[in-house]
């Protein structure tokens, strides 16, 4: 029996691009577990350019994340369900968020802002879109440069684990997320990676600290 999630979440890491196999929201167990496995091959690539020790992979984020992201992706193009089904099929992770789960599951968690941005298109009001959102603040590492609510982000397990506070300080970094960049839990970590550097790479950055300077 074909895995569809498995050939949906490999096109999407391979293309950026949600293909679909059918529409099919039961996935078999044993078809989530072949996804962690391919994910978990997937994060020892990455983490060969990770700064510092990387955190160990975890396969249950990853394996929920690909699921979540399946979900997500079937409801985007096909929505047959009541509003009320949707909490439902996107439960939350119910293990414990630590830096190698924040790390598992941004291995598919990265695509669900574009996810976001097409339902958007499609339609501002719709209840997924802010199901989804939910999701993105307590995942947010996986959201950078997607708007969210400030006082919704907590960086505990960012900031405490060097790998991942250097991977998330270097994703601010490349989107130029100001927002973020100037949050207090950042901030002296996105000046200390930029050094020197800021006017020239970041000048928009630099103006606004300037500015903030200037009112203290």
């Amino acid at each position: 029996m074909m895995n569809d999630i498995l050939q949906t979440i490999e096109h999407l890491r391979h293309y950026e691009e949600i293909m679909l196999y059918g529409n099919l929201l039961d996935v078999a167990e044993n078809h989530e577990r072949e996804v962690a496995d391919y994910l978990e091959k997937e994060y020892q690539l990455e983490r060969l350019h990770y700064p510092f020790d990387a955190p160990v992979f975890e396969p249950a984020a990853a394996q929920w994340a690909g699921k979540y992201i399946y979900i997500a992706a079937q409801l985007l193009l096909y929505r047959e369900n009541k509003p009320d089904e949707l909490a439902a099929l996107l439960a939350p992770y119910k293990g414990v968020i630590t830096a190698g789960a924040i790390l598992s599951a941004d291995l598919v968690l990265r695509f669900l802002p574009d996810i976001i941005k097409h339902l958007k298109a499609i339609d501002p009001e719709d209840n997924l879109v802010d199901l989804l959102e939910e999701q993105l603040h307590i995942w947010h590492y996986s959201a950078i440069g997607y708007s969210l609510r400030q006082d919704a982000l907590h960086f505990e397990n960012i900031v405490s684990n060097p790998c991942v506070c250097q991977l998330y300080t270097d994703r601010v970094v490349v989107h130029k997320d100001h927002r973020l960049a100037a949050h207090p839990a950042l901030r002296k970590h996105v000046l200390a990676s930029l050094g020197l550097h800021v006017p020239t790479y970041w000048n928009d950055f630099q103006i606004q600290l300037t500015a903030e300077n200037g009112n203290c």
